[in-house]
């Protein structure tokens, strides 16, 4: 059963603690929403429009989060920003200008309020000040994947590669001991399709896991003991 363990009293999370969960997080979310639009596009459509929903706001919140570093990041992001997509695009813009780009632009106009009145419309199918929407998942797609893996790429490489490094969607990529999945195969093929950020993501993974392999192997031989020839 699902519990929830309580705090004796309120505690804040920085930009980093914050940041690390929600890498956690939104890399799940993007998985699942990739390989779900794969899978059932039409019978599961609500549920990926939500996902993609999920995966940019959470993508935003975090490139923020890395880029103002406040000591106060879960409350910020829930008193200025809330689900307000809009407002989290035109912060992420002053550091990296490609969410300045038309595409993330048109993406994010509607979802311009802190209380999220088009999410919930997504999420109950009901709201009320809104009457319905419309969208095609296939256009929406290609810029959930760039706002995603630009908002990780886009980070200051000393903190990009701590996030990275122990996400579930880099243990995937590179096929490591730490990956959990019981498809990878499959997964990776989701990802992959028709994604052109995957490559990018992947190379950066792979380069980060093999630095860390190599360095653990000088290590691993400078500790060995030396014998006279």
């Amino acid at each position: 059963m699902l519990t929830r363990k309580l705090l004796p009293q309120p505690q804040e999370k920085d930009w980093f603690m914050f940041s690390a969960g929600l890498m956690l997080h939104v890399s799940s979310d993007y998985i699942a929403m990739r390989l779900l639009h794969q899978l059932e596009p039409l019978t599961s459509m609500p549920t990926i429009c939500v996902l993609m929903l999920d995966v940019v706001e959470k993508a935003l919140k975090l490139h923020l989060a890395v880029q103002t570093q406040t000591a106060t990041a879960l409350t910020d992001m829930a008193t200025k920003y809330g689900h307000n997509v809009e407002a989290l695009r035109e912060a992420c813009a002053g550091f990296a200008p490609v969410f300045a780009d038309p595409d993330v632009r048109d993406f994010a106009k509607h979802l311009n309020d802190r209380d999220g009145k088009l999410y919930q419309q997504l999420r109950y199918g009901s709201q009320k000040t809104t009457e319905g929407f419309s969208t095609n998942l296939s256009t929406l797609r290609p810029v959930v994947d760039k706002i995603f893996c630009e908002s990780i790429l886009q980070l200051p490489e000393s903190i990009r590669r701590v996030l990275v490094y122990s996400s579930p969607l880099k243990h995937l990529i590179v096929g490591n001991r730490f990956d959990q999945s019981r498809h990878p195969a499959g997964l990776l093929e989701a990802l992959r399709r028709d994604n052109a950020y995957f490559d990018a993501l992947s190379d950066y993974c792979h380069r980060i896991e093999k630095e860390q392999s190599d360095l653990l192997a000088k290590m691993t031989a400078t500790q060995q003991p030396q014998t006279d020839a």
